[in-house]
């Protein structure tokens, strides 16, 4: 779940790892922080990446494309998610760290971050990985419902939107729908219902009861994978 993100899934499409890449850059990776727009966000369970040949896989799943030049200074690294969305970045390696500065920007006006300092530059991010033991590549990941919800003073908490492409989409949760019952327990406040949908995993169903024009009914949603380009705000 993730209120007020206007996110559309990317496409997807199969890749298998072809080429080599850098040797530097191979293995799994756990993101811990991400700065853009003047902020800093950390992850204490952060997602991982696991990059085997030329190929990031997140969730057990092919994400992007990657080609990169360890010889560039600074070393080039760009991220093709889907058939034509290409992030420019570069990248940087230290001991178990891994930094990675793309522009979100992925238009026809090209724009590749010349370090590693996003200062002044809206569209830039900087993502922070630290290597993790291959046991512990793959995951846990946040789960994805793709629900918007507000509190409604005479109703209690009701469905604003329904994101398109997602799971709750595709289960038929509706705006204005009210919510009664979620994960089993009864909705008391916005806050418990947000950390509930919060708490469903990738795969697993999530039991969301409902009123809809005076009737209850009961909707299973397919917990989705947190959309990696929504969590580092490429989206």
């Amino acid at each position: 779940m993730l209120a007020g993100v206007p996110f559309l899934f990317a496409l997807v499409v199969p890749l298998l790892p072809t080429g080599k890449g850098p040797a530097e850059l191979r293995g799994a990776w756990k993101l811990v922080a991400l700065e853009g727009n003047g902020q800093t966000r950390e992850f204490a369970r952060g997602p991982r990446w696991v990059i085997v040949g030329d190929t990031v896989l997140y969730g057990g799943r092919p994400l992007a494309r990657l080609t990169a030049d360890a010889s560039a200074s600074p070393k080039i690294i760009d991220l093709k998610f889907g058939l034509d969305r290409v992030f420019e970045g570069v990248y940087a390696v230290e001991k178990d760290t891994l930094k990675v500065c793309v522009n979100k920007e992925t238009g026809s006006v090209k724009n590749r971050p010349a370090g590693l300092s996003i200062e002044g530059q809206a569209s830039w991010r900087l993502m922070v990985f630290e290597r993790v033991k291959s046991e512990d590549a793959g995951g846990p990941e946040a789960g994805f419902v793709g629900i918007q919800l507000r509190m409604d003073a005479d109703r209690g908490v009701v469905v604003d939107a329904a994101l398109d492409r997602s799971p709750a989409k595709a289960a038929g949760l509706k705006k204005d729908d009210v919510v009664l019952r979620i994960g089993g327990r009864d909705v008391s406040d916005l806050q418990a219902t947000v950390e509930a949908c919060r708490a469903a995993k990738p795969g697993g169903k999530l039991e969301v009861r409902v009123r809809r024009d005076g009737k209850e009914m009961d909707v299973t949603v397919r917990v989705g994978l947190l959309p990696f380009e929504v969590l580092a705000e490429l989206g």
